[in-house]
């Protein structure tokens, strides 16, 4: 429920060559018969990229009044949810969100209510979001996976349309870079300024790997994907997301522009989905098998980052940051998680002392020579400075 939309544009070029007025004619029958790629229920899509088994065409409403409280929902939302419909008229709309997405929601809501009039219309203006991929969570604060429409209106009062989704929401490329894969190499890059790459990887695999038969890594890997993807489904998805999967390494990015971003909270939503991730993986581990000594490492540094398509097949990141992330992982004790001093630093601002022990660390790391780096044990359930507080 964090992302903007974008309007889906079809473009048909003739070929560049010259044509005969045969070629030209034969050419032209052969578009008008064309399929025309589908659209969602709107017509546009959103700023990631979402394959699906099957949409359903079906929309619910939900109203909420100016304070943000559900007063009106679609029974078949409710179904959908698992909600019993007196449940959820009179339920704030934020108890539908990811913990990180309702933070970010309510500071926005603030925002908007001390906002004046001028200021408020602009961001009713920009807030008529149409159809965008998100999701929702159930009354077990499961995740389901929507399309959603936003109607603000100047009092705060709003109507939500969703679409059910078949099938999950894979957010791997952003707005806009869809268009330049399976397409001619070209340089198609934004620059992010201050992103948490969050690098994950199982430690002492190799005995256990030499085992066992391949198809038994296999399914290994494929457990701490879906353990770590449901995490961050559940959690904060889209301000942090699985970018890649290398071997039996995962990359998650926090707060990219590209994606979503909460300034200011970068540290928070960083150590907070990381700790859930890795207590997740190390539970799985334990019931996956009894005779290894696997658990989860995790590295995070924070810093500028560079994104994009620059080979047509696929969107990548580049940077320091990225490699300095590999390489405190590396260094991570069980149950900890290894940081560079500059996120570090965010979370002495972003986080109270009683939700984490700190020790500071010095290593020679491979290619990076000396860094002093810090080692975390997060402490917290919840998200720090989470206020879901609305005047």
């Amino acid at each position: 429920m964090a992302c903007t939309a974008n309007k889906l544009c079809v473009r048909t070029q003739m070929p560049v060559k010259s044509l005969s007025l045969t070629e030209a004619l034969r050419w032209l029958l052969h578009m008008l018969h064309k399929p025309v790629p589908p659209l969602g229920p709107l017509g546009v899509v959103s700023n990631v990229k979402a394959t699906r088994a099957h949409t359903k065409t079906s929309i619910y409403r939900l109203s909420c009044n100016s304070e943000f409280i559900i007063t009106e929902v679609h029974p078949e939302l409710c179904r959908l949810l698992r909600y019993d419909p007196k449940e959820m008229v009179g339920m704030s709309i934020l108890e539908l969100m990811s913990p990180v997405v309702a933070d970010a929601h309510a500071a926005i809501f603030r925002s908007l209510k001390s906002a004046g009039a001028t200021e408020r219309r602009l961001a009713v203006r920009r807030g008529q979001l149409h159809c965008r991929d998100s999701i929702v969570l159930d009354v077990d604060k499961k995740p389901v996976a929507c399309r959603l429409s936003v109607q603000l209106r100047m009092d705060l009062s709003s109507e939500i349309v969703f679409d059910e989704v078949r099938g999950k929401l894979p957010y791997s490329v952003p707005r806009g870079f869809g268009q330049y894969i399976k397409q001619e190499p070209a340089l198609h890059l934004v620059d992010a300024q201050e992103v948490a790459c969050i690098m994950t990887d199982l430690a002492n695999t190799t005995r256990f790997s030499c085992r066992q038969p391949p198809r038994v890594m296999a399914e290994l890997l494929h457990k701490v994907y879906v353990t770590a993807n449901a995490v961050v489904e559940r959690e904060a998805l889209p301000y942090v997301y699985i970018h890649e999967i290398v071997g039996d390494s995962l990359l998650l990015l926090c707060n990219a522009e590209f994606m979503g971003r909460f300034p200011g909270r970068t540290a928070a939503i960083g150590i907070y989905v990381a700790s859930k991730v890795q207590k997740a993986v190390d539970e799985m581990l334990k019931s996956f098998a009894s005779d290894h000594d696997m658990y989860l490492r995790v590295g995070i540094a924070s810093g500028p980052l560079c994104a994009g398509v620059v080979d047509g097949r696929s969107f990548r990141v580049f940077g320091s940051t990225i490699h300095l992330s590999q390489r405190l992982e590396s260094m991570c004790p069980r149950s900890q998680i290894a940081c560079c001093s500059n996120f570090a630093s965010q979370l002495r601002e972003q986080v109270g002392r009683d939700s984490m022990r700190l020790s500071e660390c010095t290593a020679e790391l491979k290619g990076l020579g000396q860094v002093d780096y810090t080692v975390v044990d997060f402490l917290g359930n919840d998200l720090p400075g989470q206020n879901l507080e609305l005047p």
